[in-house]
């Protein structure tokens, strides 16, 4: 059988069809590879890359640390942490703060996700006088609540409503605004009550007057009462011994009558020494 001859003009156009497949299969080719190389680094790029936190606290001035790893402040909207990290912690930016304990709670955030941790403090009240020793007392709606002693550290979950009143004997007391935040300091200067005061308070409340001749009509009323209870009671034992040797009836109205007496002097005398100690105990 005989092979039929391809012209040149035909070899050339079957070649120069062979050339366009060519080359639109590897056009396709690389499409493919720069689309898809992208799409491969940035999930790469996620699985390595950070997590995020937003901090809901009521002290925006913490430092933050995911595990030991400072972090910057809780005030930021979002903090880049490691997504390894499994803590986070929140600590007083003050030194003079030292008695606000960091509060820390669980981590768990993949990368490239954000997670809102709520971190809430107690209110702390630091209450120094000058001289210390003062009682403080928180003043609201009216009433008073003692809380200690200066130098004095409080915490409460909420904000002091109303007033802090710092008073000590011997000095004006003074009257202070709690404050909002998470840490208040206050410190107090007591000033000393004048003489002239104190004059002046005593005037206002003047002694009240020794009434004397109530203790001695007291004293005088029970001696005479243990007088006469003592009379009566002998008078009714002279009758009942002779009661006892008679066996007359008619002395038992008579020694009654002086027991009975006997008994309303008695009670007597117990009253007016009763007063008269109360005076005494009063004066």
């Amino acid at each position: 059988m005989k092979r039929k001859k391809v012209s040149k003009a035909g070899r050339g156009w079957y070649t120069g069809w062979l050339l366009h497949v060519h080359r639109v299969l590897w056009g396709a080719l690389m499409v493919t590879v720069v689309t898809h190389a992208p799409a491969r680094a940035q999930g790469e790029d996620r699985r390595d890359g950070p997590a995020y936190v937003h901090i809901d606290t009521n002290f925006p001035e913490a430092l933050v640390f995911a595990d030991s790893l400072l972090v910057g402040g809780a005030s930021a909207m979002l903090l880049a942490v490691p997504a390894a990290s499994r803590s986070i912690r929140l600590t007083a930016p003050n030194p003079d703060a030292w008695s606000i304990a960091p509060i820390a709670r669980p981590l768990d955030v993949a990368p490239g996700d954000t997670a809102r941790v709520v971190m809430r403090f107690p209110y702390h009240y630091r209450i120094e006088s000058e001289p210390f020793g003062a009682d403080v007392l928180i003043q609201h709606l009216d009433q008073g609540r003692s809380i200690g002693v200066t130098p004095l550290l409080y915490r409460s979950e909420d904000p002091l409503e109303g007033s802090i009143l710092v008073r000590r004997i011997g000095y004006i007391s003074q009257s202070i605004q709690p404050g909002k935040a998470v840490w208040n300091r206050h410190v107090v200067h007591l000033e000393p009550i004048s003489e002239l005061d104190t004059a002046t308070q005593m005037n206002l409340n003047p002694p009240r007057p020794h009434r004397a001749w109530i203790d001695y009509a007291a004293l005088g009323t029970a001696l005479a009462a243990g007088a006469f209870a003592v009379h009566y009671k002998f008078k009714a034992d002279d009758l009942a011994d002779e009661y006892e040797r008679t066996r007359d009836e008619a002395l038992t109205p008579r020694i009654e009558t002086h027991d009975f007496r006997a008994a309303v002097a008695f009670g007597v005398m117990q009253g007016g020494v009763a007063v008269f100690a109360l005076r005494l105990v009063l004066r």
